[in-house]
């Protein structure tokens, strides 16, 4: 635990001491932004008359489009391996060592800032929160509302520690969510939280993408994907996120290895306004093999219609781009919702707490 502080210790050290005081560059002035992504703004009312009144986005047929689901198989307490289940969107449970992590948890049928309207659900959820085993710790990847539901929120409670990127734990305050039970953390920052005699590293890491709850407030808190590292399985969150060629290559190499990346595969049409900020398949894959994961699942589809792809199409271009690249399924797969994976935990490799490969430069 201690050699895992030791470069955060290393890098306050250099700062206070005078030989760095850099601004990140992703931070701006009073906002956050992508340091590797053009700055393309759209307009709202092109995004209307996208959306509604031209053809480029296909409709949602519940008949034609039925997104694969299946019952999940919770943690049985088999300690030789990693239980991985897909909830449904970006939410995702994670079981290993008997410590539970839940990425991104929403539970409601809208995914807005009212309960009657906005995004509705096509696929319920896997799991509701009394099916739920105890979370340890909530993963956010950003503030939007498919990410950040308040009503999944005041469900789960004080019940986990709340891991966030900076300018969150303020809204997680004001809902009632006590300080202590809140982690807010910029990119590269890192907590341990220890459960029973088990220790899980949380570091928070770039991506691109936005940020904002309103018109008025855009991009005034961070977004981050996450590393989730048990000392025998690593886990790697991509929240929602564009793609450059600089940000996953540099999670490969500041990380240790990383077992298992969850990857969005959805909302990626029309180009002209997602590109910069969702991936589409091919992308995801790319980002796979950036971050040198052994195995990915696509997720952040089936769940909400968001953008004009069409609901099966992110499982037909991916295996369109697997194909291309020459990667068998078992490597990057779009699971059911509900569905259920194990993985075996790779003690013989890092027997001893993992530490990062590199430091900041």
């Amino acid at each position: 635990m201690y050699r895992f502080r030791l470069g955060a210790a290393l890098a306050a050290l250099l700062c206070f001491s005078g030989f760095t005081n850099e601004v990140p560059a992703h931070h701006g002035d009073g906002v956050f932004i992508n340091p590797y992504a053009p700055d393309r703004s759209v307009g709202v009312f092109k995004v209307v008359r996208s959306r509604f009144f031209s053809g480029e986005w296909a409709r949602y047929d519940p008949v034609r489009d039925i997104v694969p689901t299946t019952t999940p198989r919770l943690a049985n307490g088999d300690e030789a391996v990693a239980t991985v289940t897909w909830v449904g969107h970006s939410t995702v449970l994670l079981q290993v060592d008997g410590v539970n992590v839940l990425t991104d948890p929403i539970f409601s049928t809208f995914a807005s800032p009212v309960s009657f309207a906005g995004p509705r659900r096509i696929t319920e959820p896997a799991l509701t929160r009394d099916e739920l085993p105890p979370i340890h710790a909530v993963i956010i990847s950003h503030d939007h509302y498919d990410h950040l539901d308040l009503r999944s929120i005041n469900d789960l409670g004080e019940e986990p520690i709340y891991f966030v990127p900076l300018g969150i734990g303020k809204w997680l305050e004001r809902r009632g969510i006590s300080p202590e039970r809140i982690r807010v953390m910029d990119w590269w920052d890192e907590e341990v939280l220890r459960v029973g005699e088990v220790d899980v590293a949380f570091t928070a890491t770039p991506s691109q993408h936005f940020s904002g709850r309103s018109l008025t407030n855009r991009n005034g808190t961070l977004w981050a994907a996450w590393s989730i590292q048990w000392p025998s399985f690593h886990v790697w969150f991509g929240g929602d996120t564009g793609y450059n060629e600089v940000q996953f290559v540099e999670t490969r190499r500041r990380l240790p290895p990383i077992d298992f990346g969850i990857i969005p595969i959805g909302a990626y049409k029309p180009r002209e306004f997602m590109e910069i900020i969702h991936v589409d398949p091919r992308e995801a894959l790319q980002i796979h093999l950036d971050i040198g994961a052994t195995a990915s699942m696509g997720m952040h589809w089936g769940t909400f219609v968001l953008a004009g792809e069409g609901v099966m199409a992110p499982l037909e271009d991916l295996a369109a781009a697997r194909l291309e690249a020459e990667i068998d399924e078992d490597e990057f797969a779009a699971w059911a919702i509900g569905e259920t994976r194990t993985f075996p935990l790779e003690m013989d490799a890092r027997e001893s707490f993992p530490v990062r490969t590199a430091v900041a430069e």
